[in-house]
């Protein structure tokens, strides 16, 4: 069910993609031959108005094929206005970039729709942890944070973005502003600390007793671990998981010393004997931000986290690029991104929180979409851009057909290359939990 979804989605988003070119296409005269939902062999089709609509089999992608798209050759003497190479360049060129347009227009509905609905948080501090790096700073409920590390903050997602950067055991540089309008620098300085764990993460409290546990780190136990996913957690000494913070001290007590913990597995109480394992950490940033809603401050928050989103992929594109961040670590294709929304899907969430996951989704692929269409790669909207601007500059005359097509070609390879890396590295991902 889970992939299905992830397949619908994702073919939701190209589907809207092809609908941006067919419908400015359409309204400005261009002759069209088929717009297609879906790949692969026709399932059924209709004509009207001369264009030819089909449902095609394997439910992923969509089309729209315009008369006169190709590029063609030098002997061509087709008078047809309506053909694509006959339109004007501007015609062109709003067609082309229309694609992309309404991706991020989407992206912008969805993020509208999930804080007129459910709410957002601001970059207004709502309360500061005691002991955190923020209360060190001397940070206040009602401060707003409106710089980070050098960078503009507008949203959470731009503040968020600041912290996964500079990692836990780096400083933070903040500009806050409190509500009088006086401006001050914060430092959030983290505090390195050991922390003795049992090296998993968990799920619950669950209704039945106990958290279950999802995830267990390799080197837990001095490299060998003895709890494994889906052991429902019981007990560390005799200490009930119910009781979490006696439970957690206990842990840390410890100091890498032995521990016996009580688990369920396949229905049966086990008592195990393990060491806890040190991790370094950071005191806690310490910082919780306000919530509003509305409809009108919603929907300006919705455009402002499609910019937000923006800069964060041409900064990670940028990041990529220079080697500042492993592809490994960012580069997702679609097997990664159906993985992701089918774990939303078959999660054991309500649905309300399936449905606030799923849209928010839907709005950053959507606008990352449109901003890696609009890249100037060869095949992608954004090349096509360029080469009608050249057309421009050289007065009307397209460059040489054979230099288009292998321009063409070129970034075909360069996309098929992409998926090919986005899929090994979606499936070692998958693979290593």
């Amino acid at each position: 069910m889970g992939i299905l979804v992830g397949l619908l989605l994702l073919s939701a988003l190209m589907v809207i993609h092809e609908l941006g070119h067919f419908l400015v296409g359409r309204a400005l005269g261009f002759a069209i031959e088929e717009f297609a939902i879906f790949m692969g062999p026709v399932l059924f089709s209709w004509n009207r108005k001369g264009i030819r609509y089909s449902i095609r089999l394997f439910p992923i992608g969509a089309f729209v094929r315009f008369s006169g798209e190709e590029r063609r050759d030098d002997t061509d003497k087709s008078d047809n206005p309506a053909l694509f190479h006959r339109r004007p360049r501007w015609a062109r060129a709003l067609v082309i970039g229309s694609g992309p347009v309404i991706n991020l227009l989407a992206g912008v509905a969805a993020f509208a729709i999930l804080f007129t609905s459910y709410g957002f948080t601001t970059t207004t501090v709502d309360q500061v942890a005691d002991g955190s790096q923020a209360a060190t700073a001397g940070i206040r409920s009602g401060d707003r944070i409106v710089m980070a590390n050098g960078a503009h903050v507008a949203t959470t997602v731009d503040y968020s973005v600041e912290l996964e950067l500079a990692g836990v055991s780096k400083p933070v540089e903040l500009v806050v502003r409190d509500a009088a309008g006086t401006e001050r620098t914060a430092l959030l300085e983290p505090v390195i600390r050991d922390v003795y764990r049992l090296g998993v993460t968990s799920l619950g409290p669950l209704e039945e007793g106990g958290r279950e546990i999802l995830t267990v780190d390799p080197e837990s136990n001095g490299g060998n671990p003895v709890l494994a996913v889906g052991d429902r957690l019981l007990a560390v000494d005799g200490i009930p998981v119910e009781n979490l913070e006696a439970m957690t001290l206990r842990i840390q007590e410890s100091a890498g010393g032995s521990l016996r913990v009580t688990v369920l597995r396949n229905g049966e109480s086990l008592d195990l004997d393990m060491v806890s394992t040190k991790y370094r950490e950071g005191n806690p940033r310490g910082l919780s931000f306000t919530t509003t809603g509305g409809f009108f401050p919603g929907v300006g928050e919705a455009f402002r986290n499609a910019y937000s989103v923006v800069k964060l992929t041409f900064r990670s594109l940028s990041m990529i690029l220079t080697g500042a961040i492993r592809p490994q670590d960012s580069l997702t294709g679609p097997i990664g991104i159906i993985d992701t929304i089918g774990s939303v899907v078959n999660d054991g969430q309500p649905a309300w929180i399936k449905i606030y996951q799923l849209l928010s989704l839907f709005a950053l692929i959507s606008v990352n979409l449109g901003v890696f269409n609009l890249l100037p790669v060869p095949a992608l909207d954004g090349s096509q851009l360029i080469l009608i601007g050249i057309e421009g500059l050289r007065g009307g005359k397209r460059l040489p057909a054979k230099l288009e097509t292998a321009i063409l070609i070129s970034g075909f390879a360069l996309i098929i290359m992409l998926a090919v890396v986005g899929l090994v590295f979606d499936v070692m991902r998958i693979l290593a939990r």
